[in-house]
């Protein structure tokens, strides 16, 4: 039982210590606003990229229903070709939307 909570207090002092040594640096919450801009980024260029990639592979699996569809229409129903086709749609252009806003965490291929 005591060795269980050396660890956890090890643990938790690996993890909380860094934070304690890099607060002491910032002034106030623009300096914290800044420092999570970063993160936030990259956060959005991971979402921006797995939307794409979800987004095709729902195109091409809309694609391989619709074959499925013109073989035997009983059992592929058209209606899951047209839905993967709009969340296919969707996703894709999903990260094209910062720039029709203007608004939101750029997209690392946008940045100019």
């Amino acid at each position: 039982m005591v060795t269980f909570f050396l660890r956890l207090v090890l643990l938790l002092s690996f993890y909380l210590l860094p934070a304690v040594v890099f607060a002491a640096r910032l002034i106030g919450f623009g300096d914290v606003a800044n420092n999570l801009m970063e993160p936030v980024s990259v956060v959005s260029q991971f979402v921006s990229t797995g939307a794409i990639i979800i987004g095709m592979c729902c195109l091409f699996g809309s694609f391989l229903r619709y074959l499925q569809y013109r073989i035997n229409p009983l059992a592929a129903p058209i209606s899951s070709v047209l839905i993967l086709l709009v969340i296919g749609i969707v996703l894709v252009l999903l990260p094209w939307t910062y720039k029709l806003t203007q608004s939101g965490v750029p997209y690392h291929l946008f940045n100019e």
